[in-house]
């Protein structure tokens, strides 16, 4: 998810931290680390049984969430990780916004990109990751990507589908790679549901072939 607000974001120091099972939470108050803390718990839980069908196991070490809260700045985050030999680890994750926007967007989006990592194991093209993310942000989030969509599709700066099916790596002009990435994603998931949604972009993993994996799938 991108961060609108991160150089407003970058001077700020945090103040207090919390630990979970599988997150260290480094926030502004106690009180907020903790409430990122417990719902970042939550919802790895819950996402991953909601996209996989079962939870996922603990990680050896927690994830590091560096959240930056204030009303003015915009939502957005970022996660990595490190995939090598099958195996997926140095996670660590940047959040940033409004309290609400981070609780009921942000930070399940970044959830969601740490599920798809630890299920897949190897790297999503990029509509299939950020579009799927998006998909369980605040429906105020979602309704803004499709009015963007509708922008960037009128004024020539959309992304050919074969083109975008391929992407591993973010283009230059990023925006409309979520706006698209959504719009289809959200198709695929009502059509079908988050499994097979799973199951499609495995098999497009596995099989490099897009095309065959929408035939087989939908």
């Amino acid at each position: 998810m991108l961060a609108a607000c991160a150089a407003a974001a970058a001077g700020q120091s945090s103040a207090a931290g919390y630990r979970t099972a599988n997150f260290l939470v480094d926030a502004p108050t106690e009180t907020l680390a903790r409430r990122i803390g417990d719902a970042a718990e939550q919802y790895r839980h819950t996402l991953a049984v909601e996209w996989t069908g079962r939870p996922l196991p603990r990680w050896s070490r927690p994830c590091p969430i560096r959240a930056q809260v204030a009303p003015h700045l915009g939502a957005g985050g970022a996660t990595s990780f490190v995939f090598d030999k099958g195996e997926v680890f140095n996670w660590s994750m940047t959040i940033q916004g409004s309290e609400e926007r981070i609780l009921d967007s942000v930070l399940p989006h970044e959830i969601t990109h740490t599920v798809f990592a630890s299920y897949f194991r190897r790297p999503l093209p990029r509509w299939a990751d950020e579009g799927a993310c998006t998909t369980v942000e605040h429906p105020v989030e979602r309704a803004r990507q499709h009015r963007l969509l509708i922008e960037f599709l009128t004024t020539g700066r959309g992304i050919a589908f074969p083109e975008m099916f391929a992407m591993r790596e973010y283009p230059p002009d990023v925006l409309p790679l979520y706006s698209q990435g959504y719009s289809l994603a959200r198709y695929l998931i009502e059509r079908g549901g988050r499994h097979k949604y799973v199951a499609f972009v495995g098999d497009g993993l596995v099989a490099d072939d897009w095309k065959g994996a929408l035939a087989r799938h939908y």
